[in-house]
């Protein structure tokens, strides 16, 4: 009985915590299906493009996300996000607004801080006449 109930809050606290969709999900593999992956030319404004394009067809969960760097471009700070799944992976890059969720990794750029986004959710929107691949929240970061 003592085994039982053990178990018991064991189950109950782990049901519980508040874990991301795919925490405990193996990682997909890089398969290199976006134009221009194995050339290094993913971050020009003509491959984004063509990526935003290509994305814009899908739901922020149809992907999963790892973060490689912030960039500074401008007035802007962008997030470049590797999007992976069974079929592509290609770097994107995410205008990032709202700090909320992302100062601390801003400060030491990724440093000490998980690899894979969970939860990620972007938008497509026009800024200064560009589309443009918006951050808008993800999974709490434990900083």
């Amino acid at each position: 009985m003592k085994n039982y109930a053990i178990l018991l809050l064991m189950l109950t606290t782990l049901a519980s915590c508040d874990f991301p969709e795919h925490y405990f999900s193996p990682v997909p593999e890089c398969n290199a299906g976006a134009p221009n992956r194995d050339k290094g030319d993913e971050l020009t404004e003509a491959s984004q493009k063509l990526l935003i394009k290509k994305i814009s067809k899908n739901k922020p969960e149809d992907y999963r996300y790892f973060f490689k760097t912030f960039v500074e471009e401008g007035d802007n700070t962008y997030m470049i996000t590797n999007f992976r799944n069974k079929e592509s992976c290609f770097d994107v890059k995410i205008l990032v607004e709202n700090w909320d969720k992302l100062i601390g990794m801003r400060r030491t750029n990724g440093r000490s801080y998980p690899e894979e986004l969970f939860d990620l959710k972007w938008v497509v929107e026009l800024r200064n006449g560009n589309e443009e691949v918006i951050y808008k929240d993800m999974h709490r970061i434990i900083d």
